[in-house]
């Protein structure tokens, strides 16, 4: 694991007394080694930030809280600024000056107040997180503390209640709705609208077919003080790619995958000439007859009103 070959004990933040970086390192490991571009809201003094830098040797780190620590020098590879995080002008601007292609990673360690959190979260996953990207919202436990601003305490007599009534409609038919209790305060609130989204294909499933969609998440991991969002990755790829050189018109395959169930739309593009439209669907290949050498092919896959360009792939042909 990461973190064990870092000296844990020159690093001042909570993450390393709560031992949340047992639950970061099997996470990250597939950013570890890449010149990532990290962003993380709350930044207290600023052991943070400088754990991170070290955890990703080739990582970009900026940091964002509502007031800087004092006579806090970043160093190397790390930018601060100071903002609210409810202020959306401020992290795109942030953004456009630190990442202007998006973040790898983006970690909440600020507020923990769910309206606040609930508005950073859906401005920068929606237009500044890459494609599956990771996003990290720490101890969402506050919405169950009746001391915190909007947390408050679960109702362990609901819970029983509820219990019985479950167990007392086994004979009554499918049909017998039961509602499950719901502690929606704060954090744990806005918590449970993230599922909601992982579960938006069976949420829009009788849904007229133009409102129909899955997820913008590919997946959530919810442990017991951090919550992780994975982005979802819309992908295209050409194979073989290079196309094998020979005599006459090459051929290459084509796949596409939307990753979300929304139809996409694949173009091609001829040495940097007018787009023309391949095929379309949510995921499918489509074979390509037409490579000729010397030949530079853009294969782009947008969202269905050619909008948002989603992934794109370059195919080229082998010389002899």
């Amino acid at each position: 694991m990461r973190s064990r070959e870092l000296n844990l004990d020159s690093y001042n933040t909570d993450k390393i007394t709560h031992r949340y970086l047992d639950v970061y390192d099997p996470i990250l490991t597939p950013w570890l080694g890449k010149e990532i571009k990290l962003l993380e809201i709350g930044v207290h003094k600023g052991g943070s930030l400088q754990l991170w830098r070290d955890y990703f040797p080739l990582g970009a780190i900026v940091g964002i809280d509502l007031k800087l620590p004092e006579r806090f020098e970043p160093g190397e590879r790390i930018q601060v600024f100071e903002g609210s995080q409810s202020d959306e002008g401020f992290l795109s601007e942030v953004t456009k000056r630190t990442a202007p292609e998006g973040f790898d990673i983006i970690i909440d360690d600020a507020s923990h107040i769910g309206e606040l959190t609930k508005t950073t979260f859906w401005h920068l996953f929606d237009n500044h997180l890459k494609p599956g990207g990771l996003y990290v919202i720490e101890d969402w436990g506050t919405g169950y503390c009746d001391d915190f601003p909007d947390g408050k305490q679960l109702n362990p007599v609901n819970l029983s209640v509820s219990r019985v009534q479950s167990l007392g409609s086994e004979g009554l038919g499918s049909n017998v709705k039961v509602q499950f209790p719901c502690h929606a305060y704060g954090m744990v609130g806005f918590v449970k609208e993230l599922v909601d989204e992982q579960g938006a294909a069976s949420v829009t499933m009788r849904c007229p077919i133009d409102r129909r969609r899955g997820s913008k998440f590919k997946n959530i991991l919810i442990t017991p003080s951090i919550v992780f969002v994975t982005r979802i990755a819309p992908t295209i790829s050409a194979s073989p790619n290079p196309v094998p050189a020979g005599d006459g018109v090459g051929k290459t395959t084509i796949s596409w995958d939307t990753d979300d169930w929304t139809i996409g739309k694949v173009y091609v593009s001829s040495n940097g000439g007018q787009e023309l439209l391949v095929a379309a669907g949510p995921q499918g290949s489509a074979a390509v007859k037409w490579i000729y050498q010397g030949s530079t092919y853009e294969f782009r896959l947008y969202n269905l009103d050619h909008t948002k360009l989603l992934a794109k792939v370059v195919v080229t042909r082998a010389t002899k």
